[in-house]
């Protein structure tokens, strides 16, 4: 999301490391590879963060880390395709304790309706995915729903949100 709202100034982003060490794809010498919690995010931006990136205004709850004060919960950007006639908002719930609810003005897509609510999500901080095991891995079970103009989501504690509008059916 960071690279995303700063799409103006940055053009081109890289990994520098894609397999093994910290990277989002595992693998091991015998044969096969898996997918870590990371790399759902970045398939999220490559596939539906291409567009216009709009800044939103977010108003949210905040902490102070041990490095920074007045740290938001809830992160966020939108991105319009108008290629694809798409609106993406990308949102994530920092807070480990509390969901919060995210209501996103998006009047000026009124003939858009919502296409799915991806979800990453694990009641468990520590949680890994193996070869053997998916642990943590987006489901399509957000509930996202539009409101009178706007796009109001449950975001689970902890959660990664995909939430992606498109041109009504005719």
């Amino acid at each position: 999301m960071t690279m995303l709202k700063h799409a103006d100034r940055v053009k081109m982003a890289c990994m520098a490391q894609l397999v093994n060490v910290i990277a989002p794809i595992m693998t091991n010498n015998n044969g096969g590879a898996w997918k870590q919690t990371i790399f759902y995010p970045y398939q999220h931006v490559s596939l539906y963060g291409r567009g216009i990136a709009l800044q939103p205004v977010i108003s949210s709850p905040k902490y102070d880390s041990k490095e920074f004060t007045d740290v938001p919960y809830l992160d966020s950007i939108a991105v319009h395709n108008p290629e694809k006639e798409e609106l993406t908002i990308f949102a994530l719930n920092r807070s480990l304790e509390d969901s919060l609810t995210l209501e996103c003005d998006v009047r000026s897509f009124s003939d858009y309706q919502i296409i799915e609510h991806i979800v990453l999500e694990n009641e468990n901080l520590k949680a890994v995915n193996t070869l053997e095991s998916q642990a943590v891995a987006p489901h399509n079970k957000g509930k996202a729903v539009l409101e009178g103009g706007s796009v109001v989501a449950r975001l689970s504690k902890h959660s990664w949100n995909v939430i992606r509008l498109g041109l009504k059916n005719s």
